[in-house]
Parts: C-alpha cells; structure tokens; sequence
C-alpha cells in the first residue's frame, strides 16, 4: 500500500532511514517549529517507531509528545496499531524515565488521526483480521488502565472513526480551530466498534450520544466543548499548543504517586472492560453485509481509496454522498 505523510518531515524521515536501521532522529524544527524549541535545550531530538506511523519528542521533563503521521489520512491499520502498543506496553512499567504525561498530535494539519484503513472492511473476516481488532482493544484499554501516565488528546485537524474513538478514550481532550470528529460508521450500516458507542454514551449521556451516534453527527469545536467531549475549544493553534504544554508541565511537576492515585480513583467512571469485547462482536457480527460491502466500496471509490480529497476532508457530512445528500461544503 502505498504510504505518504503530508509533512516535510516525513521526507526527512525516510532520507535519514537509509543510513540506520535503527530509531532516526531528526532535526526538531522539521516537527514541531515554535517557540518551545529555545525553552528547553536538553530536548532531544525526535525518534520514529518502528514503522514510522509516529515520532516522539520530549518537550518538558516527564512529558513525552507523540506525533501521528500515517497516510493521507492517518488512518489507523495494522502498523499505526504495532506501534501504538509498543510505544505504550513498556508505561505500565513505571521507572525515573517514564513519562507523567504523554500529548498526541498530528504532523498532518488536516487529520489528527483518521478512520480505520477501509480496505481492510472489505476482505473475509480471517483469524489475522480479527487479531487487529484485539490489538485495538488492547491499546485503547490501556491509554486507561495505565494510571501512572495521563494521556491527552491535542486535536487540530479530523479525527473520524477510528479516530474518534481513541480520542474518546483518553483522559482529556484539547482542541483547536481546524477541529471536527465524530462517527460516522451508522451511515455505512456498522457501528462504532472500537470504543466508540460505550465512551460517547460516559461522556455524553445516553441520550446525546445516541443522537450523534445513530445520525453520524459530526462535532465542530465550540460544540463538542459545550457538550463535555471537549475539555476546551481553542480558536488559534498555536494557542492550543502552547496552553496544553503548560498544563502538562504543570501536572507533571506533581508527586507520581498522586496522579496515579487520582487517576485509578476516577477510572470507575469508564465502561466496563468487556463492553469493548462487544463492540467488535456487534461490529464483525455485521460487516459483511450485502448493503455494508457496498457501501464501503461506495466509501473507497469517494475518497480516490482514502486520499485526502474533498470528500475525506468533507467527513462527517461528505458520508450523506452514499445517499445523495451531500451538498459538498466542507466546514
């Protein structure tokens, strides 16, 4: 398949790859430029997972960033899900250099982090293909089982889907004026599989999350902050950036005995463990339908096979096309 990233630093990536078949480093400007690269000289520069799906830097002692760049879209498939749980299966033993806080982002200014790979829907369900799906539940249940580290969410661009979903399950959520998620899996006969019904139903109530969920309601950023999805809606980027490192530097400044505590304490809050369990049973009990077969290809053929075009960047509302209801804005 081919892969691509938006960012220039994706070509620095695979330049520098040449050289090492280990993790690559490269210069911090080609990331992450402002003002945080002359506040802190003892930053490291940035290292790549295993499959290049994500980098990581370290802007504050005991804070890491993790920045998503996979793919037109970064979408989330079988590589962007090894890497996820190699970045977070060693957190939950904790150490001096584990970090108390951990910020996501995206090197794509339009995809925070994308859908699942969508041409994955289409093949048999398969032994291999449902191992993907226990690796999702795997990692997501750790972004809250593991109460040492807090794990925030930094959204400016789509996260749709899959990314939703994920979004869903970290401990909080910040974003920014290019913002725009939601689930969309309703209007191709499926459902949000991976988290996403059960965490929207917590955060939402049952009632508005069954209003967004079975009508593919998309959430702008002043919306989702007014619903509680959204710890807080930001209207410049780089105020977003920098308002949620101070936050991050701030906690991680704390004894990681609280924050673990705190966190453990408040985790009576989430859905039951095995809720996700019936997530994927609902979603692979229904996926090779007839009517959902063709509306994942409908969904390939739109999207030019999940580049960024008008209608990935349309999501949400671009979906309504599978039912000629699109007018073709994209907010």
């Amino acid at each position: 398949m081919q892969r691509w990233c938006v960012s220039i630093s994706t070509l620095a990536f695979h330049m520098l790859s040449l050289s090492s078949g280990d993790a690559v480093q490269i210069p911090m400007k080609q990331l992450h430029p402002g003002p945080y690269q002359n506040q802190h000289q003892h930053q490291k520069p940035p290292r790549l997972s295993h499959h290049e799906t994500m980098s990581f830097t370290d802007p504050s002692p005991n804070i890491t960033r993790v920045t998503f760049h996979n793919g037109p879209v970064n979408y989330v498939d079988r590589l962007f899900a090894d890497d996820l749980l190699d970045f977070l299966i060693p957190l939950q033993n904790v150490t001096d250099s584990t970090p108390k806080v951990v910020i996501f982002d995206s090197a794509n200014p339009n995809f925070w982090l994308g859908h699942i790979d969508m041409t994955t829907l289409k093949t048999p369900i398969t032994d291999e293909k449902k191992q993907l799906g226990v690796d999702y539940i795997r990692f997501t249940q750790l972004l809250q089982n593991i109460t040492s580290t807090i794990f925030i969410a930094e959204i400016d661009g789509r996260a749709f889907g899959a990314g939703n979903e994920i979004a869903a399950q970290m401990d909080m959520r910040f974003v920014g004026p290019r913002a725009h998620t939601g689930s969309f899996e309703e209007a191709l006969g499926l459902v949000a599989g991976g988290g996403g019904q059960t965490y929207m139903g917590a955060i939402l109530g049952k009632a508005k999350a069954l209003e967004y969920l079975l009508a593919a309601k998309s959430f702008t950023g002043p919306a989702g902050e007014a619903l509680g999805l959204y710890n807080k809606y930001y209207d410049e980027s780089q105020t977003l950036k920098d308002s949620v490192l101070e936050l991050a530097q701030r906690i991680a400044l704390f004894p990681r005995v609280a924050l673990n505590q705190t966190k453990s304490v408040l985790s009576f809050l989430n859905p039951p463990n095995d809720a996700f369990q019936l997530d994927f049973e609902a979603f692979y009990d229904i996926e090779q339908g007839p009517e959902q077969q063709s509306n994942v290809r409908k969904f390939l053929k739109l999207s030019d096979n999940q580049e960024a075009n008008h209608y990935e960047l349309g999501l949400g509302e671009s979906v309504m096309a599978l039912y000629d209801r699109w007018d073709g804005g994209i907010e």
